[in-house]
C-alpha cells in the first residue's frame, strides 16, 4: 500500500523498513520500562494489542483517502516535490511508527508475564523471540501467498484488525490475566558477578545485539538486490525470500531456547556467534557469486517449471546463503538478553532495552546499504564491508574476555579484517551479472550498480552479428528482436497517426529511449518529459543510438529519476500523451495496468489527449489479458487495441477514436524512412484488432484489476504456461474488430481488403510459428504475400525468420 502511495523503489521501501523499526525498538523501550513498575500486565498486553488493530485500521483509511489527496491540494499550491513528498513521506513514516511503537512493547510485556523464575529463565527467553518470529514467518507467507491475492489488501487489514482486537478481548477477559502477576523472585539464585564485570558484559550484550540487527537488515537488502539480477522479480519471491530471513530468525531463537538453559560462558558463547554469523555470510557471498552455476544450471530444464523457478529456487538459494546467519542472528537475540538480564528483575525492562538496540541496529544497516555501501562500492563488496564491520565489534566485545584463546581469536579476526578491507580498496569491480550471461560470450559495454537496480549492456560475440542486450537486474530493458523494436515503435508513433495534436508529452519508463525517439520525430512536440526507476539507463542510451536516434541529446527531452506512477501521484502537470512501456505487468510493474492507474493517467490527459501503452500477450493467462483490456476500458471508453507482431497496445482516449485515414496516410507518409520499420499507412492501420464494441463483448466473468486486489501483482503460476500467447493471439485473430468502425475515408477499399487479408494470413504465421510448426508458418506468410505484394515487411520476415530468399 505504501509502495503505491510514495514509490516502488528500494529508497522509498527502506525508509519504510527504517521507520517501521524505529517505531519497534523505540516501543520496546518505553513499554519495557513501563511494564516493569506496572503490576496488571495483562491489561497492558490487551491495551497494546487492541492500539495496534484500532491504530492499524486507522492507518489503512488513511493511506488509501488521506494521503494521496495531500498530493492534489500540494500540486495546486505551486509547492516543489521535494516539500510535497517530504510532507507525505514524514506523515506515511509517522503513520507507521506508531503501531510500530505499540508492537515493540508486546515481546517485553510478555517476558514479564512469562518469566517469573530463574529455572528456565534462558530457555523462557529463548522460547518467546521463536514464537514471536514464526508468527512472523507465517504472517508474511500467507499474506504474500494467500490473502493479498485472493481477498485484497482491504480483506487481509480487516483480517489482521479483527484478529489483534479478538486477541486483547480475550487476554483481557481472562482470569488469569486479569490477577496481577506475583512480583519477580530474584533469591533463587544470587548475583556473584562483579558489578564492573556484569557492566562490562552488559556493554558487549548491547554491542552485539546492534551489530546483529544492523548486520541482518543491512544484509537483507544486499541480498534481495543481488536476488534481483538472479531471480524472476515477482511479488511472491521477495516475500517467501524476507519471510524466510524471519524463519532464520525463529530457528536461531528455538535452538537457544532447547540449549540454553546449559550454557554457562554466555558471553564465550556470544563472541563465536558472531563469529560464526561472520563466516556464513562470507560463504554465502561466494555462493551468491557463483549462484548460477552452483544452482540454477545443474537444474536445468525444471527451471522452466514455474514453481521450481518463483518459488523452490528461491527457497533453495535462502536455504543456502540466507537463513544460515539468519539462524545465527536469532539465537544471539535471547543470548543478549541473557547476558544483560543477571536475574528476572527487571526483566521487561531489561528485554526492553537490548530489543531497542537491536532495532537501532535494524535502522542503521539498510541505510548504509541502500544509501551509502550499495552505489558506492557494488552489492558484493558491501557484503563484504558488513561482515568487517561484525569482526570489528566481535573483537571489541572479546576484549570483555581476556583469556590466552580469545587473544588468539582476536588476531585471527583482526587478520581477517585486513584482508577484507585489502579486497574492498584493491580489487577491482565485482560483477553480478544475469544467469544468461554465464552462458553466452558477450562484451561487457556498460555496468552501473544503483540502489534501484544493476544495469548492464552487452554485445553477442557471435560472428557476423550485432546482437546488443540490455537488462535491469534480471529483465530485459529492450528486447533485441524485430517484433519487440516494431511494437515499442508503434507506442510512440501510432497517437499521432490517429491524429493526435501533440504538445507535451509524457514517458513512464525511458528504457533505452526508442518509444521516446518515436515520439520526438513528430516536430510538433515540445516538451518530453521522462520518468525512469533507473538513472544509469540514461548513460547507457549511447549503445542504442541506431535505434534511438541520440534521442538523449534532444534538447525537448527532460530525463527524472523516480517512480512514475508516483510522479503523477505529485504533480499538477497535465499532457496531451501519455506513453508506458514498462516491464511485464507479473514481474515487477503490476500497479501500471490497474484501474487506479489509468484513472491517475486520465486525470492528468489534456482534452482530447491520449494514452498509448504496451500490453504483453506472453505470461498472461486469457482471463488476465482481456482483464487489463477491460480494465483500461473502463477508464477509456473509447478505447482500442492493436497488434504489434506478438504484442500489443493499448490506445485509449476521452474521445471516440475515429480516424480519418487520409489524414492517417499523410501522417504516415511523411516520416522518413527506416532500416526494418515500414512505414506504411495501409500496413499499421490493419494492425488494430479491437475497438470499443469488441472490448464491451468480453464474457462477465472478466474481471477489473485493482490496487486493492490485482491480478498482476498477485497472479496465478498459469501465467508461465507456454500456451498463454498462442491463446490470446488466437483471441485477438477470431475477434478482430471491423475496420471501418475505426477508420474512415479510405479511398481505396480493394487495397485496404488486400492488406487486411494479408495481416491475417500474418497473423496465422505468427501463431503457426509459436506454435514451432515452421512449415505451417511459412506457408501462410506466402500466402500474405500472394495476396498482399504491397506490403514490404512480408517478404523481410520471411528473409529474417527463416532465411529464404522469394
Amino acid at each position: 500500500m505504501l509502495s503505491l502511495l510514495i514509490g516502488a523503489t528500494v529508497s522509498a521501501s527502506t525508509l519504510v523498513l527504517m521507520a517501521f523499526m524505529a517505531g519497534f525498538g523505540t516501543g520496546a523501550y518505553y513499554w519495557g520500562k513501563f511494564a516493569n513498575a506496572f503490576r496488571k500486565t495483562g491489561r497492558l498486553l490487551s491495551f497494546l494489542l487492541l492500539g495496534i488493530g484500532i491504530l492499524s485500521l486507522l492507518n489503512y483509511f488513511m493511506i488509501i483517502s488521506f494521503l494521496p489527496g495531500l498530493y492534489d491540494a500540494f500540486s495546486n499550491t505551486g509547492l516543489s516535490f521535494s516539500i510535497s513528498d517530504g510532507v507525505v513521506f514524514s506523515l506515511a513514516l509517522l503513520l507507521l511508527f506508531i503501531p510500530a511503537f505499540l508492537m515493540g512493547g508486546v515481546i517485553p510485556v510478555v517476558s514479564k508475564i512469562i518469566i517469573q523464575t530463574n529455572d528456565h529463565f534462558s530457555s523462557d527467553l529463548g522460547r518467546i523471540y521463536a514464537i514471536e518470529t514464526l508468527g512472523s514467518t507465517l504472517g508474511g507467507l500467507t499474506a504474500g501467498f494467500i490473502l493479498l491475492g485472493n481477498i485484497g489488501q482491504r480483506y487481509t487489514v480487516f483480517l489482521a484488525v479483527i484478529i489483534n482486537i479478538l486477541l486483547a478481548v480475550l487476554i483481557l477477559l481472562n482470569k488469569k490475566f486479569a490477577v496481577s502477576p506475583h512480583p519477580m523472585k530474584s533469591d533463587e539464585q544470587a548475583v556473584t558477578e562483579k558489578p564492573v564485570i556484569l557492566k562490562n558484559h552488559r556493554k558487549a550484550s548491547l554491542a552485539a545485539t546492534f551489530m546483529s540487527g544492523l548486520f541482518i537488515l543491512g544484509m537483507q537488502v544486499v541480498w534481495i538486490r543481488i536476488f534481483k539480477i538472479y531471480l524472476t522479480n515477482t511479488s511472491y519471491t521477495f516475500a517467501l525470500i524476507t519471510s524466510l530471513v524471519i524463519f532464520g530468525l525463529f530457528v536461531g531463537s528455538w535452538i537457544y531456547k532447547k540449549h540454553g538453559d546449559r550454557y554457562k560462558n554466555h558471553l564465550k558463547l556470544l563472541f563465536s556467534a558472531l563469529i560464526i554469523m561472520g563466516i556464513f555470510a562470507f560463504i554465502g557471498m561466494i555462493i551468491l557469486v557463483r549462484l548460477p552455476e552452483l544452482l540454477m544450471f545443474p537444474l536445468g530444464s525444471l527451471n522452466e517449471i514455474p514453481i521450481i523457478r518463483l518459488v523452490v529456487m528461491p527457497a533453495i538459494a535462502s536455504l543456502l546463503i540466507v537463513i544460515p546467519p539468519s539462524i545465527v542472528s536469532g539465537f544471539t537475540f535471547p543470548l543478549a538478553c541473557r547476558i544483560y538480564s543477571e536475574d528476572t528483575r527487571n526483566v521487561s525492562k531489561n528485554v526492553g532495552f537490548v530489543l531497542m538496540f537491536n532495532t537501532l541496529g535494524a535502522v542503521l544497516g539498510p541505510l548504509l546499504a541502500a544509501f551509502l555501501l550499495i552505489p558506492s562500492l557494488g552489492v558484493v563488496k558491501s557484503i563484504l564491508i558488513f561482515v568487517a564491520m561484525l569482526f570489528i565489534v566481535t573483537i571489541y566485545i572479546s576484549r570483555m574476555n581476556p583469556s590466552k584463546s580469545e587473544k588468539r581469536k582476536r588476531l585471527g579476526l583482526g587478520i581477517g579484517i585486513v584482508i577484507l578491507v585489502s579486497v574492498i580498496i584493491f580489487m577491482s569491480e565485482i560483477r553480478v551479472l544475469p544467469p544468461s550471461f554465464k552462458k553466452l560470450d558477450r562484451d561487457i559495454l556498460f555496468y552501473n550498480e544503483t540502489v534501484e537496480g544493476t544495469l548492464v549492456v552487452a554485445q553477442e560475440k557471435t560472428p557476423g552479428a550485432f546482437v546488443r542486450v540490455s537488462y535491469v537486474n534480471n529483465s530485459a530493458v529492450i528486447g533485441s528482436t524485430y517484433d519487440a523494436v516494431k511494437a515499442v515503435k508503434m507506442i510512440g508513433h501510432i497517437p499521432f497517426f490517429a491524429g493526435l495534436e501533440c504538445e507535451k508529452a509524457l514517458i513512464v519508463g525511458f528504457g533505452m529511449g526508442v518509444t521516446t525517439s518515436a515520439i520526438a520525430q513528430h516536430p510538433e512536440v515540445q516538451e518530453i518529459d521522462c520518468v525512469e526507476m533507473v538513472p544509469g539507463l540514461k548513460e547507457a542510451a549511447h549503445f542504442y543510438s541506431e535505434l534511438n536516434n541520440d534521442v538523449i541529446d534532444d534538447p525537448r527531452v527532460h530525463i527524472m529519476s523516480g517512480d512514475g506512477r508516483h510522479f503523477l501521484q505529485k504533480t499538477s502537470k497535465k499532457y496531451d500523451l501519455i506513453s508506458c512501456d514498462p516491464t511485464h505487468p507479473v514481474l515487477g510493474s503490476g500497479n501500471l495496468y490497474t484501474k487506479d492507474y489509468f484513472d491517475l493517467c486520465k486525470q492528468h490527459l489534456n482534452d482530447g489527449g491520449m494514452v498509448s501503452q504496451y500490453l504483453p500477450l506472453h505470461k498472461l493467462r486469457l482471463e488476465d489479458f482481456l482483464g487489463i483490456i477491460k480494465t483500461f476500458h473502463a477508464v477509456f471508453p473509447n478505447a482500442t487495441v492493436w497488434l504489434g507482431q506478438y504484442h500489443a497496445i493499448l490506445l485509449g482516449s476521452d474521445r471516440p477514436i475515429k480516424i480519418n485515414f487520409k489524414k492517417w496516410q499523410e501522417e504516415v507518409d511523411q516520416m522518413p524512412r527506416e532500416n526494418f520499420f515500414y512505414f506504411d499507412p495501409f500496413h499499421f492501420a490493419v494492425c488494430v484488432m479491437m475497438d470499443d464494441k469488441t472490448i464491451q463483448k468480453f464474457p462477465d466473468n472478466i474481471e477489473i484489476n485493482t490496487d486493492d486486489l490485482s491480478y498482476t501483482e498477485f497472479f496465478s503460476m498459469d501465467c508461465f504456461d507456454e500456451n498463454n500467447l498462442t491463446q490470446n493471439l488466437a483471441f485477438m485473430a477470431e475477434n478482430r474488430c471491423n475496420i471501418h468502425n475505426v477508420f474512415y475515408h479510405i479511398d481505396d477499399l480493394q487495397l485496404m481488403d488486400r492488406y487486411l487479408a494479408g495481416n491475417e494470413y500474418l497473423v496465422e504465421s505468427l501463431y503457426y510459428y509459436l506454435k514451432g510448426d515452421m512449415k505451417q508458418s511459412l506457408i501462410e506468410l506466402r500466402r500474405a504475400v500472394e495476396v498482399n505484394p504491397e506490403d514490404e515487411e512480408y517478404p523481410f520476415l520471411i528473409r529474417f525468420n527463416f532465411n529464404v530468399q522469394d
